[in-house]
């Protein structure tokens, strides 16, 4: 990188058209916005005012590898643009390098390619990652949940970013690229066990951060999830200001002959510096899944044609398992629907039946109230006319209990009742 961004920070940006172009070709858009005290979007206006191109999202990282793009050209103005801004002081600036412009821009494919690699993913971990709180055992634990699956310790931050970028440029050359999975997609994300040794004993004390969705590589129909953690080894250790720190002079001895006369070391799970990358089918209906570790022999890095080929290899498995899955999904239905059919179809026997059984019992109700009432108004008709034998004190009497004993025992008549009476039929109906 230029020396320039060494000068002094009160510097203003270059009002000439040419001297902007150059600057931000030739140098990367937070290092600008902090020498001249200016927001990303200040910059970004100024270049589209004046119809400057910028660098794409992964332009630095692929510049510092050797496979940047060629330098687009300076396009004209167009007519009523003027290339010169009033300056409020004037400032030295440094000499611009000269920057070739005889390539053209990139081919729309190459473009579609570029814009699809997950460089604005990783640019989102470099953003977060750094700023966020940190766990004893030296992990990043961001606030932010809409991440790459990434679990890394400060100190191997800058590796990880490093192997992401190689692995999503491969990704690219083959056509495919990676995203984050939308909530709709019903795409899981598969937890992730972050131990060098899996048969290793000691426990986190900080739950491992997680994602709110799955990574994911799309290649060609096919979705994959992926996590990458750096490995943690359980080794002595001790607390210095509220974080773990590996004991060295406790691990010399334990690797040496004095082992023995420790009869209790404290001990942590701490990070490795070396990485664990998973990979797995997101789709809930589907087992597929396989790890890729690092080792002091062999690094992610060499692996990466490997971790292609197994997605690659996998593809007709999981199609197979997303098939059969399909075909026994359609089954449990064809099931449910004919357990389904079989259940309303014995409901509406069983209601039938209750619906007769309780007319028929309603009915012989009424019958009976029927009998009661017939024998009740006998007995009232005989004991009215026995009470025309008596004389007229006595007679009118009897005439005046029989009243009140009339009205005593009013109510519903079985006549009454059968007005109220429903048919089954129209039970059913009724509900």
């Amino acid at each position: 990188m230029s020396e320039s961004l060494h000068t002094n920070a009160t510097q203003t940006l270059p009002d000439d058209r040419e001297e902007l172009y150059h600057l931000v070709w030739r140098e990367p858009a937070e290092k600008i916005t902090s020498l001249y005290s200016i927001s990303k979007e200040q910059l970004t206006k100024r270049c589209a005012e004046l119809r400057i191109p910028r660098p794409l999202a992964g332009y630095w990282k692929a510049l510092a590898k050797g496979t940047a793009p060629a330098v687009p050209a300076l396009p004209d103005l167009k007519s009523g643009k003027v290339e010169k801004f009033p300056r409020k002081t004037s400032q030295a600036t440094p000499p611009p390098t000269k920057i070739s412009s005889k390539v053209a821009a990139p081919a729309p494919r190459k473009r579609a390619r570029t814009a699809g690699s997950g460089y604005a993913l990783i640019d989102d971990l470099k953003t977060y990652l750094p700023v966020s709180s940190v766990t004893k055992d030296g992990y990043y634990k961001p606030t932010k949940k809409k991440l790459l699956d990434l679990n890394v310790s400060e100190t191997a931050f800058n590796s990880a970013i490093d192997f992401l970028s190689r692995f999503f440029a491969a990704l690219g050359k083959q056509g495919y690229w990676v995203r984050l999975a939308e909530g709709n997609e019903g795409l899981h994300c598969q937890g992730i066990d972050i131990k060098e040794d899996p048969k290793e004993g000691g426990l986190r004390y900080d739950s491992l951060w997680r994602p709110c969705s799955a990574s994911i590589i799309c290649i060609e129909d096919m979705l994959f999830g992926f996590s990458l953690a750096e490995m943690t080894e359980y080794v002595p250790a001790k607390e210095i200001n509220g974080r773990y720190i590996r004991d060295e002079t406790m691990i010399r001895w334990i690797r040496g002959k004095y082992d023995k006369p420790f009869r209790y070391v404290i001990r942590h799970a701490l990070p490795t510096g070396r990485f664990l990358l998973q990979l797995y089918s997101p789709y809930s209906s589907t087992n597929w899944q396989v790890q890729f570790r690092q080792t002091k022999q062999c690094g992610l890095i060499s692996q990466i044609p490997k971790l292609i080929s197994a997605m690659r290899n996998a593809v007709p498995l999981i199609k197979n398992q997303l098939e059969e899955a399909r075909v026994k999904a359609e089954a449990r239905r064809i099931q449910w629907e004919l357990d389904e059919k079989r259940y309303r179809e014995k409901e509406r026997i069983r209601r039938e039946k209750e619906a007769y059984n309780a007319s028929l019992a309603e009915l012989k109700a009424i019958m009976v109230q029927w009998a009661e009432d017939k024998r009740i108004e006998q007995f009232f008709r005989e004991a009215e006319i026995d009470a025309d034998t008596f004389d007229d004190p006595k007679r009118i009497l009897v005439i005046e209990r029989l009243q009140l004993a009339r009205h005593f025992l009013s109510g519903e008549t079985a006549v009454e009742l059968l007005l109220d009476w429903k048919t089954p039929q129209e039970r059913l109906l009724k509900g």
